[in-house]
Formats: structure tokens, sequence, C-alpha cells
């Protein structure tokens, strides 16, 4: 069995916060890239995690840096979302 990659969530959360808008949306848009490229290599956790914070971060400094616990309404029309994209509708 091979070893998956892992990332040190605390550690790249932090390093998030030290990049610039710039460096964020490439972080994205590379992983989305890479990701679409190889779907099932051993790092696309890596790379959704790393498109994960990168999104987080960009949202954070949208509000100012405050942090908003979203509703239940918010997370569950989130999680349709994700479901019909990834059934392809």
């Amino acid at each position: 069995m091979i070893a998956r990659p892992e990332i040190d969530h605390a550690a790249y959360q932090a390093r998030c916060r030290r990049m610039s808008e710039a460096e964020l949306l490439f972080t994205i848009a590379d992983c989305r890239e890479s990701l679409a490229a190889f779907p099932d290599c051993d790092k696309a956790g890596h790379y959704q995690d790393e498109i994960h914070y990168a999104a987080a971060e960009l949202a954070r400094r949208s509000r100012g840096g405050r942090r908003r616990i979203p509703t239940v309404a918010e997370i569950s029309a989130a999680a349709v979302k994700c479901a019909l994209d990834l059934a392809g509708e």
C-alpha cells in the first residue's frame, strides 16, 4: 500500500494567511487543474485541502477578517450543491 501524503492543516492555514490574494487564487487554480488532470492521484486529498484553505482565507478576508458561523440553511444548500456537482447535474 502506498502511503498518502499528509498535510499539516494548522501550518497550511497559517501559511495561507501570509499569502497574497494573487497567490491564493493561483493556488486554487493550480490545484483544480491538477485534480482535473489526475483525479485519482495520491495527492488528490492534499490538493482538495489546499483549495479549501485558500478559499476559506479569501472568504475570511472578504468579511474583513471576521469569523461568521454559517446557518443550517446555508450548510444544507452547500451540501445539496456539492452533491449535484458530484452527480454532474
